[in-house]
């Protein structure tokens, strides 16, 4: 007797063959087959979905996470273009500069072309605000206002031609003109982005407009002319520096001064940094500047040096230093031997 007993259930007991791939068996079983569709992220893509995501939180908002989720990716996807996340800040920093140098430019063909561009400028910062504030963010400190507008501002050259072309002016006056509009351009996209105020088109060109005439008649009125209205810079009413005054209200405007002047102490060591900071904002000028353009400057050279730039009198500085108004008056005469050699 046959000992062969057709038993399905032996069958079902049978191991999986796992060297089928699950689209061979649905063909096997369905006459078909089926593929998982890939998920194509394209450099493109990424950039475009990274835009977004800065537009409507920020740049803050661009994370791995938040891309992934917009894309419905996995980080392998983002991270295969651009190896990280940073990675793809700095190309999308890139990408809106693009778009910020795009918007910016169309704005000299308006008339008259330069006024143009500052319409332009202060329309992307109303229309893109998150996109402007990445493209004007700085890396780092630029050493004066002029480098900051020539590194992240831009378009300096177009500007000067248009300058030129539309007011009859050329080299230091002309730049003038171009950093003018520049940090009036600045000033009310910074109002415009932080909520400051809600400017119109028609609103915009009337102060680039007033603005531009205004300096235009500054800078041709000539320098005598203008010296009737607006002294020189450091020239007090009298003719002599000015810069007892200046002290004098800049001590009103600082905690630590006013109270030295009011009631002369000794100086703590901590303090001297606030002083120094008093000195930079003030004169832009640093410890690290004085002994870089004088080295053979010593410390009690240097605070003395800020002392008597401050407006502190000898009496008041022996008081503050902690030493003789006599040791203080030899201390000011090495330190200009020193200066002057």
């Amino acid at each position: 007797m046959d000992n062969y007993v057709d038993n399905p259930a032996l069958y079902a007991q049978k191991p999986l063959d796992t060297t089928a791939t699950f689209s061979t068996f649905v063909q096997n079983c369905f006459g078909t087959s089926i593929m998982a569709r890939p998920i194509t992220v394209t450099k493109e893509k990424i950039l475009s979905a990274s835009l977004e995501l800065i537009r409507s939180g920020g740049p803050s908002s661009l994370t791995a996470r938040n891309l992934c989720a917009s894309l419905g990716c996995g980080a392998n996807a983002i991270f295969s273009s651009f190896g990280s996340i940073q990675g793809v800040r700095d190309a999308v920093r890139k990408e809106a500069r693009v778009l910020y140098r795009r918007r910016v430019s169309a704005g000299f063909s308006l008339n008259p072309p330069f006024k143009g561009f500052g319409m332009a400028l202060l329309w992307f910062a109303m229309d893109e605000p998150q996109l402007y504030s990445l493209v004007m963010d700085a890396d780092m400190p630029a050493e004066s206002f002029e480098d900051y507008a020539d590194t992240y501002v831009g378009f300096k050259q177009e500007s000067l031609a248009a300058i030129t072309t539309s007011f009859n002016l050329r080299g230091h006056e002309a730049e003038m003109l171009y950093y003018q509009m520049v940090l009036v351009a600045l000033g009310l996209a910074q109002a415009c982005t932080q909520g400051g105020c809600h400017l119109s088109i028609p609103q915009v060109s009337e102060i680039l407009g007033k603005n531009v005439r205004a300096f235009l008649m500054v800078i041709r009125a000539g320098a005598d002319e203008r010296e009737k209205y607006v002294p020189r810079a450091g020239i007090g009413p009298g003719g002599d520096v000015d810069s007892y005054a200046m002290m004098q209200s800049l001590a009103g405007q600082n905690h630590l001064l006013e109270q030295l002047h009011a009631a002369p102490r000794y100086i703590q060591d901590g303090e001297w940094v606030e002083l120094e900071r008093v000195l930079r904002n003030s004169f832009n000028l640093t410890f690290e500047s004085l002994q870089s353009a004088y080295p053979g400057l010593t410390k009690g050279d240097i605070r003395t040096y800020i002392l008597s730039h401050l407006q502190f009198s000898v009496s008041e500085q022996a008081v503050l230093l902690g030493i003789s108004p006599a040791s203080v008056t030899k201390a000011r005469q090495r330190l200009k031997a020193k200066m002057q050699a």
